[in-house]
């Protein structure tokens, strides 16, 4: 039989051996995440431009270091390589990764012919451009459904009906209140 003064010593050392285990996990803090990042888009712009000095200084000030830019197209088509080129320079300069840019999806809705062939040989010629930049990613973004737009229509009593705008028709659900 174990008495008192023996148990209390090895709960002690089974506490301290706890606590110290403890300490060197907490020392040696949480692992980093290299696959996920903040990052900054098209959406929301300091200074008229995406690598705009005060554009940059903003994202970096609130810990955004990569960038997704949207390119506008030339009226012969294709990306600027020189606006690439300015673009990817800046964000050196600064520190930040010029990440990615968003494509235009137009292409998608094309049917078969000319002008669609004439544009997929645009977006060939431009994943060129974006990896000679050392653009690793390009995003798009399209939906068949268009977007909705919700709002309410009270009825009598308990019913309220929720329109919801699709294709220029209005469909109504029930909520029971």
């Amino acid at each position: 039989m174990i008495n008192r003064r023996e148990f209390g010593a090895g709960l002690a050392g089974m506490a301290a051996q706890g606590i110290t285990r403890n300490c060197h996990a907490t020392a040696q803090g949480p692992r980093k995440n290299t696959l996920m990042h903040v990052g900054g888009d098209y959406h929301s712009v300091s200074g008229g431009d995406m690598t705009s000095k005060q554009n940059l200084e903003y994202n970096l000030r609130h810990g955004v270091k990569h960038l997704t830019a949207e390119i506008r197209k030339r009226p012969q088509g294709g990306w600027d390589p020189d606006e690439l080129k300015r673009m990817k320079d800046d964000c050196d300069r600064y520190g930040a990764v010029f990440e990615a840019i968003r494509m235009d999806s137009d292409y998608i809705k094309l049917r078969k012919g000319p002008e669609r062939d004439r544009e997929i040989d645009t977006i060939v010629g431009n994943i060129r451009k974006a990896a000679q930049t050392d653009v690793k990613v390009i995003t798009y973004h399209w939906e068949v459904i268009p977007y909705r737009r919700n709002g309410k229509i009270t009825g009598r009593s308990i019913f309220v009906a929720v329109s919801t705008v699709r294709s220029r028709k209005n469909h109504a659900r029930c909520l029971c209140l």
